[in-house]
């Protein structure tokens, strides 16, 4: 990896419990929260994006560790957010790299999932806007994070593109890694492959991007599921949290309550989406500015308000309470269908 300079490097704090965080910014969203168990066999959870896997270096070095001497690092899911660096970590560290068990072979090589994804994305604009100037906008907004990974890229040459894990996980697996018992949550949702990493008799979850502080995104065009996120949070809330550990953003005072709240969040916004369609047909864009609010529409998070709308209007789609209207394709609009009495 070439050496790239860094106008600052990211503290690295003691969070209590012995667990260390550094936050990696990344292009796409919110800096990656990377948590770091230090002793023993010391551990990553996540290592970030490819273009900062530097700064992740240089931050480690703050508490005296460096990729090198990291032996385990575990991966919540497979976002770029949160795992591209794994295309070329292997070559400044032997840490053995863990993930959900059909993560890698159902992903294969990681640039063309990226594409996959990518082309995913520009999908929802094109069904979600009629108007070209408006599908111009949004495109460009999506090109910009694709246009930061290829110019990474284009000055790498130590980059694997196929994904490879050391071990893949499965519920019931327990690793001694950084001092600690960790075991594994399946909790699919915002991914299908997504990791909820625990340490044992400690009630401490890194939860990844299945608790924030606002709602995760769920891209039911790729491999999101609504109903499948409702039911991995309906499983932890039930569980002793003591320390809820999420890859963006603060950890919340209360964890049952930062569960209670995001699904209470997601039923308002579901109920408010289907008390629009009732009253009349909806494109994509026009349903998630009414249900999220105007403010949505020039931020960074628009393209992932989109999705989480589209994620709710495919739940209704496959219930069989709303229909596609195809008048001007790939451009579509959204119709109640359902009796009252079904929903």
């Amino acid at each position: 990896m070439k050496i790239y300079h860094y106008d600052s490097i990211p503290d690295v704090k003691e969070i209590g419990d012995g667990i260390f965080k550094t936050e990696i910014p990344q292009p796409f969203y919110a800096p990656n929260n990377i948590y770091i168990l230090p002793d023993g066999e010391p551990a990553l959870i996540d290592s970030g994006y490819l273009a900062n896997l530097g700064m992740l270096q240089r931050a480690l070095r703050k508490i005296g560790l460096s990729l090198n001497k990291i032996k385990h690092i575990f991966y919540t899911h497979n976002h770029l957010d949160h795992l591209s660096a794994v295309l070329t970590i292997r070559y400044y560290t032997d840490a053995k790299l863990y993930a959900m068990k059909g993560m890698a072979s159902g992903i294969g090589n990681y640039l063309e999932h990226v594409e996959m994804f990518n082309r995913a994305s520009k999908r929802l604009v094109y069904k979600g806007h009629r108007v070209p100037e408006d599908r111009k906008r949004e495109l460009s907004r999506i090109e910009e994070g694709n246009l930061n990974l290829r110019n990474t890229l284009s000055r790498g040459t130590r980059i694997d593109p196929i994904l490879k894990f050391d071990i893949e996980l499965v519920e019931g697996d327990v690793i001694h890694a950084g001092g600690r018992d960790i075991g594994f949550l399946h909790t699919p949702g915002h991914n299908l492959w997504h990791l909820t990493p625990y340490i044992l008799e400690e009630n401490i979850f890194f939860t990844g991007d299945l608790v924030l502080q606002n709602i995760s995104s769920i891209y039911a065009e790729i491999d999101g599921n609504l109903e499948d996120y409702y039911r991995s949070l309906e499983r932890i809330s039930k569980m002793s949290i003591r320390r809820l550990l999420p890859a963006h953003g603060p950890e919340p005072e209360s964890p049952q309550k930062a569960i209670k709240l995001l699904h209470k969040t997601l039923q308002i916004l579901e109920r408010g989406v289907i008390r629009r369609l009732k009253e009349k047909e909806y494109d994509l864009s026009a349903l998630t500015l009414e249900a999220m609010g105007e403010k949505v529409a020039n931020s960074g998070y628009y393209n992932t308000a989109m999705a989480i709308l589209h994620s709710m209007v495919r739940k209704f789609i496959d219930k069989g309470w709303v229909e596609i209207i195809e008048t001007e394709p790939p451009y579509e609009t959204y119709r109640w269908i359902a009796e009252t009495s079904e929903t």
